[in-house]
């Protein structure tokens, strides 16, 4: 647990201030560094951004991020394409599934639908090059283990973890 006291976490949250005007988005910066901290045991790195967007670390890592009410997920590695989504369980998605469910995926409740979404957006995050449409993922809807790039014809396993406030998903090829 870093204390409130720590230099590393007043200088991240200067430099949040100056760069987020939503307090939101500032804590949410700042949950990103320390959790990079964590992993990289105490060695502050920067994240960067490739021409598509997708985040990286200059030192050959790959890296996902994602945020939702509170919480920040993140995804490292230096041997595979990582990507990650976290959502908060909410029937706002039934809103917009026509946006993003294909004719040949199904969802039965909330949760199955919100796991598709999250499965969408972690695989459009870890082929981000493709730059695909959501309609061009399509989610194994029996098992929820595989998504499929329809572009390219690759297949990612998806892991899928749930609570009762959260849907996380991720993947890596």
């Amino acid at each position: 647990m870093v204390s409130q006291n720590d230099p590393y976490v007043l200088w991240v949250t200067l430099e949040a201030e100056s760069m987020f005007r939503s307090a939101i988005r500032r804590k949410e910066y700042v949950a990103e560094r320390i959790l990079l901290r964590e992993i990289f045991n105490g060695k502050e790195l920067n994240i960067e951004h490739n021409a598509d967007g997708k985040p990286f670390i200059a030192n050959g890592y790959n890296i996902s991020i994602s945020h939702t009410r509170g919480y920040v997920a993140i995804i490292v590695s230096d041997k595979h394409e990582v990507g990650i989504d976290i959502e908060y369980i909410n029937d706002r998605v039934c809103k917009i599934a026509n946006r993003f469910m294909r004719e040949d995926e199904h969802a039965d409740n909330i949760i199955s639908l919100i796991v598709h979404w999250c499965a969408k957006e972690t695989v459009y995050k870890l082929f981000s090059a493709d730059h695909l449409e959501l309609c061009e993922i399509k989610v194994d809807s029996d098992t929820l283990a595989n998504v499929t790039n329809m572009r390219s014809g690759a297949v990612a396993r998806l892991i899928v973890e749930t609570t009762s406030e959260y849907v996380l998903t991720y993947s890596f090829i």
